[in-house]
């Protein structure tokens, strides 16, 4: 396994991971104006990777619409494809995306689009040696719980799941049963804290001052061998500025201490 961090891609992001002693960036796009500067950066990218030893693990496309009333958003799948082609130049080995739903069509027609299109985004992923996967948060994706996954995934055999135990924890769902089942097929997780008090949403504070069964969740991690990235996604509105930075720092050492080498 591999420990890193979203975190820009600019030199100051390299050098944080680096100075940090982490192996990765993770980069997150949200919007399309990100997208097209992601794609337009990959000559820097590279570049820093060679600088600094840094590696990126993953490139994600969050909030992206491909589902236009059953049918796929062109422009969309087309940015994406080039999405997947900087993944591959710069070396990351995942490409993480959603599938949004589309109020307009049947539960039905939803569920065949992301058969149609995770299977074209797939076949696109594998030409450029680029492992698909679909992230669980809900944030325009509606793949994000076991249900969906068995009938979806169960027609896609090669695609994986970028897998936040927060994201399930905060919508009720057993992430720990969630992951024990799906962890074969998980290609890249995310490491977040979250806590909440009878049912109502306190914080994301740093991993291991949180609610979250962190010790259960390396446990299934390891009987399930999963070998890839481990990203610390810091989140919480309180844990900014100086204390961010401790608590940062606080994950790191803590995740550390379940990494066995």
């Amino acid at each position: 396994m591999k420990l890193g961090m979203i975190r820009s891609y600019d030199a100051a992001g390299f050098d944080y991971a680096k100075n940090k002693n982490l192996e990765f960036i993770e980069i997150c796009c949200n919007f399309d104006n990100e997208t097209e500067n992601f794609n337009n950066s990959a000559e820097f990218i590279k570049n820093e990777i060679t600088r600094t030893g840094v590696t990126v693990q993953s490139v994600g496309r969050w909030n992206s619409e491909p589902n236009k009333g059953g049918k796929i958003n062109q422009p969309v799948f087309e940015s994406l494809k080039k999405s997947i082609d900087t993944a591959s130049y710069i070396g990351a080995p995942v490409f993480v995306c959603g599938v949004n739903y589309d109020d307009s069509i049947s539960l039905y027609r939803n569920i065949s689009f992301a058969v149609d299109y995770l299977g074209q985004m797939d076949e696109y992923a594998k030409s450029k040696n680029v492992q698909l996967a679909v992230y669980n948060c809900d944030w325009n994706n509606f793949l994000h719980r076991d249900e969906l996954w068995k009938i979806v995934l169960g027609e896609l055999s090669n695609v994986k799941i970028k897998y936040d135990c927060s994201h399930s924890y905060n919508r009720g769902q057993d992430y720990i049963a969630e992951l024990d089942k799906w962890m074969d097929r998980v290609a890249h997780m995310h490491i977040k804290g979250s806590v909440n008090i009878n049912g109502r949403h306190v914080d994301d504070p740093p991993a291991g001052l949180d609610s979250l069964k962190w010790s259960e969740i390396f446990g299934i991690i390891y009987a399930h061998k999963y070998e890839g990235g481990l990203s610390i996604e810091p989140h919480s509105g309180i844990w900014q500025g100086e204390l961010g930075e401790k608590g940062i720092d606080f994950t790191i050492d803590f995740i550390k201490k379940y990494l066995f080498r």
